[in-house]
């Protein structure tokens, strides 16, 4: 394979001759003699079967064949050599340890599929993923980012907002076609599952023109996963926030009831301190989240 192909320094010598027009100045180029220049040139004539110079007064001036070779010769080591660029720096980069804590709702439904990704256009991270509840209080003693689901509070932490979300009912396939005729205003009188945090109903049933208060019975469930399983389930009617169903309502396991959406009360932010040491890495990785996330945002 490349059984054609002479030795690298011979074309180098080649194209500066070609560029510069005189094997003197080529040879200063690539500290080499004279001698040494056109030595490398009848090399090369003689590999090709070609006269690619010819002398004219001082200088030395290509042939039609030397024209053309030195233009592809040019391009081969313009390409040759910003690939050994790009290897090496990337072989420069140190591979970083990036902590994330993130909640184990979005970790399985949205992250932890998609991190193959990340890894394959960012082979200089490892991310560590550690596991935290959506409530916590956010502590940077084991990690560099968090992905924080609510609002924006601390002064001492930066926050890069990455998805606004919007709420809406959902439920099972099965409930959905037995009840064909299904009205926001029936919702109700059927089982609606409820949430531990982030709000309730009343959100949505005011945007839909509902004039009835919070549920004050049915399943009330801690995990916003356990939520939507428990409706796909067909136990009931649950308020679902647009991020953590979408893989749900993709694979058809729970559909989706009604067009009118709204406003979460949190979003997800990327947060991390101002004094990070991982500062490249971490904007990084807000980067890759904010581009994987935006087909919801649309």
């Amino acid at each position: 394979m490349f059984e054609h192909l002479p030795p690298t320094q011979t074309l180098r010598a080649f194209e500066a001759a070609a560029r510069l027009g005189n094997y003197t100045r080529a040879g200063e180029e690539l500290s080499l003699t004279h001698s040494a220049i056109s030595h490398q040139i009848r090399a090369l004539e003689q590999r090709t079967g070609r006269k690619l110079f010819q002398r004219v007064g001082r200088q030395m001036v290509l042939t039609d064949s030397g024209r053309l070779l030195a233009g592809e010769i040019r391009q081969a080591l313009t390409t040759l050599d910003r690939a050994l660029h790009i290897s090496r720096a990337e072989t420069g980069r140190a591979v970083q340890v990036l902590r994330v804590s993130v909640p184990p709702s979005f970790a399985s439904a949205w992250l932890v599929p998609r991190l193959a990704a990340f890894h394959q256009q960012h082979p200089h991270i490892n991310i560590s993923l550690r596991s935290s509840h959506e409530l916590s209080e956010l502590d940077f003693s084991h990690a560099d980012v968090a992905i924080w689901y609510g609002r924006a509070g601390n002064k001492n932490h930066r926050y890069e907002r990455l998805l606004k979300e919007v709420i809406f009912p959902v439920c099972s396939p099965t409930f959905a076609a037995s009840h064909p005729d299904l009205t926001p205003q029936d919702l109700p009188r059927h089982p609606l599952l409820r949430f531990a945090h982030h709000g309730g109903w009343e959100p949505w049933f005011a945007a839909a023109g509902i004039q009835h208060g919070e549920p004050q019975s049915g399943p009330v469930y801690d995990d916003p996963m356990h939520l939507l399983d428990a409706a796909a389930a067909d136990q009931g009617i649950a308020l679902a926030r647009s991020c953590l169903v979408h893989n749900h309502l993709a694979s058809g396991r729970l559909v989706r009831l009604f067009d009118i959406t709204a406003p979460a009360r949190g979003s997800y932010f990327a947060v991390s301190p101002f004094d990070t040491g991982k500062a490249e890495a971490v904007a990084e990785f807000q980067a890759w989240l904010g581009a994987i996330l935006s087909p919801l945002a649309a």
